[in-house]
């Protein structure tokens, strides 16, 4: 049944076995790997949507809002062209993000969170959800997209036996976006191990030639159970412009 009709469907296994994007780790194990990981991520996800409307507080709780607001702070006024939001969840920043682009896409693996982001958009024009794994999916095009956003998705791609395809990850990503366009990351973290892993995330893009526009820690962990968020926002240089300038 489809998750618009009513009742939340479950979870099918992903599609990674017969070839994905990356390949797989190259690999049958490589491919096992990624369908189950994949398989295990999507399970979760709809266990957890399945609960009721909201189920993470996006809007109520304080850590939820606070790295909302960050998030569209770091996109800020201007209007894009294209934007890709990848892990899109109910849709609660893709409205945000629908405001300010010409054409959107929102991507996610739940389709139990993805009916409720298409019933809350409903009649939205330029605006496209795609149901997948990130490594499952072929994407949007090279360098089609001027705003491209990752919420709270890499450290569930981040495990040991799917290190390939994770580190692959990266590269597609800099790949979709356009000459002057804005990425933006945004990965809740507990304590400084965590901070550090989060700015690996960073660094990877950076060693891929996108520079550091900004940086901060959002929500207090005194009142959030000690998580906070990293936003971080990197630009893609226009073509002719030094690099680090």
């Amino acid at each position: 049944m489809n998750a618009d009709q009513g009742r939340p469907p479950q979870s099918s296994p992903p599609r990674a076995l017969k070839g994905s994007p990356s390949g797989g780790g190259g690999s049958v194990l490589g491919r096992l790997a990624n369908w189950y990981q994949s398989w295990k991520t999507r399970r979760k996800m709809d266990r957890v949507f399945s609960r009721g409307q909201d189920p993470y507080g996006y809007e109520r709780l304080p850590y939820e809002t606070g790295r909302l607001k960050a998030m569209e702070a770091a996109i800020g006024g201007r209007q894009y062209r294209h934007g890709l939001e990848i892990g899109c969840a109910e849709g609660v920043f893709t409205e945000k993000m629908a405001a300010r682009a010409e054409r959107l896409t929102a991507l996610d693996i739940s389709p139990v969170a993805l009916g409720r982001a298409r019933r809350r958009l409903a009649g939205r024009q330029g605006l496209v959800f795609v149901e997948s794994d990130l490594r499952d999916w072929s994407g949007p095009g090279q360098g089609s997209c001027d705003l491209i956003v990752v919420g709270d998705v890499l450290y569930y791609m981040d495990k040991p036996m799917v290190q390939d395809s994770f580190e692959e990850a990266f590269a597609r990503i800099r790949g979709w976006l356009a000459p002057g366009g804005l990425l933006v990351l945004a990965h809740g973290f507990a304590g400084p191990d965590e901070r550090r892993v989060r700015e690996g995330y960073r660094e990877r893009f950076e060693r891929l030639g996108l520079r550091l526009a900004a940086e901060e820690a959002v929500g207090d962990p005194a009142v959030s159970g000690g998580v906070q968020c990293l936003v971080s926002a990197l630009s893609e240089a226009l073509k002719g412009s030094p690099s680090g300038a």
